[in-house]
Protein backbone atom coordinates (compact mmCIF):
# COMPACT_ATOMS: atom_id res chain seq x y z
CA UNK A 1 0.00 0.00 0.00
CA UNK A 2 1.42 3.63 -0.63
CA UNK A 3 0.49 6.93 0.49
CA UNK A 4 -0.40 9.39 -1.69
CA UNK A 5 -0.63 12.94 -0.85
CA UNK A 6 1.14 15.45 -2.44
CA UNK A 7 2.05 17.80 0.32
CA UNK A 8 5.02 20.63 1.32
CA UNK A 9 7.70 19.52 3.18
CA UNK A 10 8.74 22.81 4.76
CA UNK A 11 8.45 23.02 8.75
CA UNK A 12 10.04 25.14 11.53
CA UNK A 13 10.89 24.81 14.92
CA UNK A 14 10.04 26.29 17.80
CA UNK A 15 12.75 27.39 20.70
CA UNK A 16 12.65 27.26 24.12
CA UNK A 17 13.37 30.54 26.02
CA UNK A 18 16.25 30.95 27.93
CA UNK A 19 13.52 33.07 30.58
CA UNK A 20 11.15 29.61 30.62
CA UNK A 21 14.46 27.32 31.54
CA UNK A 22 15.69 30.09 34.54
CA UNK A 23 11.89 30.09 35.42
CA UNK A 24 12.18 25.53 35.71
CA UNK A 25 14.84 25.97 37.86
CA UNK A 26 13.40 28.42 40.34
CA UNK A 27 10.59 26.00 40.67
CA UNK A 28 12.75 23.12 41.06
CA UNK A 29 14.61 24.84 43.75
CA UNK A 30 11.37 26.31 45.81
CA UNK A 31 10.32 24.64 48.57
CA UNK A 32 7.48 22.29 47.94
CA UNK A 33 4.22 21.87 50.61
CA UNK A 34 4.06 18.03 51.47
CA UNK A 35 0.82 18.48 49.10
CA UNK A 36 3.25 19.32 45.65
CA UNK A 37 5.88 16.57 47.00
CA UNK A 38 3.30 14.19 47.10
CA UNK A 39 2.10 15.15 43.74
CA UNK A 40 5.60 15.03 42.09
CA UNK A 41 6.76 12.14 43.55
CA UNK A 42 3.15 10.14 41.91
CA UNK A 43 3.92 12.49 39.02
CA UNK A 44 7.88 10.46 38.68
CA UNK A 45 6.56 7.23 39.65
CA UNK A 46 3.63 7.51 36.58
CA UNK A 47 6.78 8.09 34.48
CA UNK A 48 8.80 5.87 35.32
CA UNK A 49 6.17 3.36 34.00
CA UNK A 50 6.41 5.04 30.30
CA UNK A 51 8.35 2.72 28.72
CA UNK A 52 8.93 1.38 25.52
CA UNK A 53 7.03 -2.07 24.81
CA UNK A 54 8.94 -5.10 24.47
CA UNK A 55 7.84 -6.52 20.68
CA UNK A 56 6.02 -9.33 21.92
CA UNK A 57 4.07 -7.69 24.22
CA UNK A 58 3.15 -5.10 21.83
CA UNK A 59 -0.47 -4.45 20.23
CA UNK A 60 -1.24 -4.78 16.59
CA UNK A 61 -2.21 -1.57 14.98
CA UNK A 62 -3.99 -1.49 11.88
CA UNK A 63 -1.54 0.78 10.32
CA UNK A 64 -3.53 0.43 6.84
CA UNK A 65 -6.44 1.01 8.08
CA UNK A 66 -5.26 4.65 9.46
CA UNK A 67 -3.08 5.08 6.20
CA UNK A 68 -6.67 4.79 4.28
CA UNK A 69 -8.88 6.76 6.07
CA UNK A 70 -10.27 9.99 4.82
CA UNK A 71 -7.07 12.59 5.19
CA UNK A 72 -6.95 16.63 4.96
CA UNK A 73 -2.99 17.75 4.43
CA UNK A 74 -3.54 20.51 6.30
CA UNK A 75 -6.61 22.07 8.49
CA UNK A 76 -9.29 24.22 6.82
CA UNK A 77 -10.36 25.65 10.11
CA UNK A 78 -6.74 28.15 9.92
CA UNK A 79 -4.57 29.53 7.13
CA UNK A 80 -1.92 27.18 7.45
CA UNK A 81 1.05 25.12 5.34
CA UNK A 82 0.86 21.95 5.17
CA UNK A 83 4.22 19.71 6.00
CA UNK A 84 4.61 15.78 5.40
CA UNK A 85 7.63 13.28 5.28
CA UNK A 86 5.32 11.37 2.76
CA UNK A 87 7.84 11.34 -0.27
CA UNK A 88 10.14 9.39 2.20
CA UNK A 89 7.67 6.90 3.16
CA UNK A 90 8.59 3.35 2.82
CA UNK A 91 5.02 0.67 3.43
CA UNK A 92 6.70 -1.53 6.06
CA UNK A 93 9.89 0.18 6.81
CA UNK A 94 8.19 3.65 8.48
CA UNK A 95 8.08 4.50 11.75
CA UNK A 96 4.82 6.39 12.29
CA UNK A 97 4.22 9.04 15.11
CA UNK A 98 0.63 9.81 16.17
CA UNK A 99 -0.70 12.57 17.22
CA UNK A 100 -3.95 11.91 18.84
CA UNK A 101 -5.30 14.82 19.63
CA UNK A 102 -8.98 16.03 21.36
CA UNK A 103 -9.22 19.12 23.00
CA UNK A 104 -5.43 19.80 23.77
CA UNK A 105 -2.35 21.03 21.44
CA UNK A 106 0.81 21.26 24.06
CA UNK A 107 1.60 17.39 22.53
CA UNK A 108 1.34 18.23 18.91
CA UNK A 109 3.27 21.56 19.68
CA UNK A 110 5.87 19.07 21.34
CA UNK A 111 6.30 16.93 18.43
CA UNK A 112 6.45 19.46 15.70
CA UNK A 113 9.63 20.79 17.74
CA UNK A 114 11.11 17.77 18.10
CA UNK A 115 10.48 16.30 14.34
CA UNK A 116 13.49 17.58 12.51
CA UNK A 117 15.74 15.51 15.50
CA UNK A 118 13.06 12.23 14.75
CA UNK A 119 13.94 12.76 11.16
CA UNK A 120 17.39 12.86 11.81
CA UNK A 121 17.15 9.38 13.75
CA UNK A 122 14.51 8.28 11.55
CA UNK A 123 15.02 9.53 7.86
CA UNK A 124 11.41 7.96 6.35
CA UNK A 125 9.46 9.21 9.94
CA UNK A 126 5.79 9.53 9.39
CA UNK A 127 3.90 12.02 12.00
CA UNK A 128 0.31 12.25 11.55
CA UNK A 129 -2.63 13.92 13.67
CA UNK A 130 -5.12 11.73 14.08
CA UNK A 131 -8.39 13.32 15.33
CA UNK A 132 -12.55 13.38 15.04
CA UNK A 133 -12.71 14.74 11.79
CA UNK A 134 -10.31 16.59 10.24
CA UNK A 135 -13.00 19.19 8.30
CA UNK A 136 -13.77 20.75 11.49
CA UNK A 137 -10.71 20.18 13.83
CA UNK A 138 -9.11 23.14 15.01
CA UNK A 139 -4.98 23.47 14.98
CA UNK A 140 -2.46 24.44 17.25
CA UNK A 141 -1.86 28.54 16.43
CA UNK A 142 1.39 28.18 17.79
CA UNK A 143 2.92 26.73 14.32
CA UNK A 144 2.68 27.99 11.14
CA UNK A 145 2.60 24.59 9.32
CA UNK A 146 0.11 21.26 10.25
CA UNK A 147 0.85 17.63 9.49
CA UNK A 148 -1.73 15.84 7.74
CA UNK A 149 -5.10 15.24 9.71
CA UNK A 150 -6.51 11.75 9.52
CA UNK A 151 -10.08 11.20 10.52
CA UNK A 152 -10.39 8.52 12.88
CA UNK A 153 -14.11 7.99 13.29
CA UNK A 154 -16.04 6.58 10.36
CA UNK A 155 -19.21 4.83 10.06
CA UNK A 156 -17.47 1.33 10.26
CA UNK A 157 -14.38 1.97 11.94
CA UNK A 158 -13.28 4.02 15.04
CA UNK A 159 -8.81 4.07 15.72
CA UNK A 160 -9.11 5.84 18.89
CA UNK A 161 -11.06 2.31 20.30
CA UNK A 162 -8.12 0.18 18.56
CA UNK A 163 -5.90 2.31 20.10
CA UNK A 164 -6.76 1.96 23.37
CA UNK A 165 -7.28 5.24 23.59
CA UNK A 166 -11.13 6.18 23.47
CA UNK A 167 -11.57 9.31 26.00
CA UNK A 168 -14.56 7.38 28.67
CA UNK A 169 -16.54 10.39 28.80
CA UNK A 170 -16.44 11.01 24.84
CA UNK A 171 -19.59 9.70 24.37
CA UNK A 172 -17.81 6.99 21.94
CA UNK A 173 -16.37 9.65 19.50
CA UNK A 174 -12.98 11.79 21.26
CA UNK A 175 -9.69 10.64 22.33
CA UNK A 176 -7.22 10.50 25.72
CA UNK A 177 -4.76 12.92 24.13
CA UNK A 178 -1.69 11.37 23.40
CA UNK A 179 1.61 10.70 21.01
CA UNK A 180 1.79 6.81 20.02
CA UNK A 181 4.74 5.10 18.71
CA UNK A 182 4.02 2.40 16.00
CA UNK A 183 7.04 0.24 14.78
CA UNK A 184 7.65 -0.32 11.35
CA UNK A 185 5.82 -4.02 11.88
CA UNK A 186 2.67 -2.17 12.81
CA UNK A 187 2.98 -2.75 16.70
CA UNK A 188 2.22 -0.10 19.27
CA UNK A 189 5.26 0.13 20.94
CA UNK A 190 4.89 3.50 22.95
CA UNK A 191 2.41 5.80 24.71
CA UNK A 192 2.70 9.33 26.09
CA UNK A 193 -0.22 10.66 27.45
CA UNK A 194 -0.93 14.73 27.80
CA UNK A 195 -3.66 16.05 30.34
CA UNK A 196 -4.25 12.00 32.12
CA UNK A 197 -2.12 9.91 33.12
CA UNK A 198 1.69 10.52 33.28
CA UNK A 199 1.00 13.37 31.58
CA UNK A 200 -2.12 14.94 33.68
CA UNK A 201 0.10 17.93 35.05
CA UNK A 202 1.76 18.29 31.81
CA UNK A 203 -0.29 21.53 30.74
CA UNK A 204 0.19 23.24 33.97
CA UNK A 205 2.93 26.00 35.07
CA UNK A 206 4.91 23.63 36.51
CA UNK A 207 4.79 21.03 34.10
CA UNK A 208 7.40 21.83 31.94
CA UNK A 209 9.66 18.97 33.72
CA UNK A 210 7.06 16.56 33.01
CA UNK A 211 6.69 18.22 28.86
CA UNK A 212 10.90 17.13 29.26
CA UNK A 213 10.80 13.87 30.44
CA UNK A 214 7.90 12.80 28.16
CA UNK A 215 10.12 14.09 25.06
CA UNK A 216 13.16 12.49 26.16
CA UNK A 217 11.44 9.20 26.29
CA UNK A 218 9.88 9.65 22.75
CA UNK A 219 13.62 10.22 21.26
CA UNK A 220 14.45 7.69 23.20
CA UNK A 221 11.55 5.29 21.73
CA UNK A 222 12.71 6.09 18.09
CA UNK A 223 16.45 5.54 18.72
CA UNK A 224 15.43 2.05 20.41
CA UNK A 225 13.43 0.74 16.80
CA UNK A 226 15.95 2.08 14.66
CA UNK A 227 18.34 0.30 16.70
CA UNK A 228 16.31 -3.16 16.38
CA UNK A 229 16.47 -2.63 12.87
CA UNK A 230 20.08 -2.49 12.96
CA UNK A 231 19.88 -6.01 15.15
CA UNK A 232 17.80 -7.56 13.01
CA UNK A 233 19.92 -6.82 9.90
Amino acid sequence: MSMTLNLSRKRSRITLESDDEVEERREQNAPLSPMDALKRTRTRGELDEVVVVPPDDAWAVDVEGILASPTLPCSTAAQMKPHNNVDRFENGESILVLCVQGNMHLHYDLLWAMLPDLYNLAPSLQALVLCRDPSTHVPSISVSETLPLVQAVGTNYNHFVKLGLLHPLGGGHFPLDALVVIDKRGRRRMVLPFGWGAGKHAGTSAGRGVQDALMRRLRDCIEILVQEDHTRT
